[in-house]
């Protein structure tokens, strides 16, 4: 294939050893077409290990956190269930102490079939008035994550049921009560000593 040299009109320079099947502008067609070869990157870097570290504390958060978690939310839903059942035969259950026993009784024996197991657990009706009742329990529940000791965490779980008066509906909302701070809710006696 012969060569010759070419010249760029517009540049006036002539291009060295360009080919006639090329146009005028073949050098500048060679230096733009060419390819960057770059070094493939190594399959295990910086980025796959902080990656792979994210994934395996992800893990392990699931693994300790998340049964306790939903354990929480399942006692809950008994709590609620509970509350639903009282409030809707509330005056014949305001009216007999044994059912309300029996209640208290058959709420434990929900929340045990759940997984929780402590010993130490505190489960309650309490009835301030005719308009104002409380459903809740306390216990321990312990997370034990794959590594490391069993930690324990006390939820304290509380159901109120409020109605504006007799013949009226209830409305109820649980909440979590924090032990520690129990009493700050109370109003204070500025005369007291």
């Amino acid at each position: 294939m012969p060569t010759h040299d070419c010249t760029l009109a517009e540049h006036g320079r002539p291009f060295p050893r360009c080919d006639r099947r090329r146009t005028p502008t073949c050098a500048y067609n060679q230096a733009v077409n060419e390819s960057v070869q770059y070094k493939k990157p190594r399959k295990f870097n910086i980025v796959v290990i902080v990656m792979l570290a994210v994934l395996i504390s992800g893990g392990y958060l699931l693994w300790s956190y998340i049964p306790a978690y939903f354990r929480k939310g399942e006692v809950m839903r008994v709590l609620d269930e509970t509350s639903s059942e009282f409030t809707g035969k509330a005056s014949r259950m305001l009216a007999e102490p044994k059912l309300v026993d029996q209640m208290v009784y058959e709420m434990r024996n929900k929340i045990n079939e759940l997984g929780i197991n402590d010993p130490n657990s505190e489960y309650w009706i309490e009835i301030d008035d005719d308009d104002q009742i409380r459903f809740g329990v306390l216990y321990s529940d312990w997370i034990e994550p794959p590594f490391g000791e069993p930690r324990e965490v006390v939820n304290e779980l509380e159901i109120l049921c409020t109605r504006p008066g007799r013949g009226a509906g209830w409305t109820c909302e649980g909440r979590e009560l924090d032990s520690a701070n129990i009493g700050d809710e109370l109003p204070v006696d500025p005369n007291a000593p």
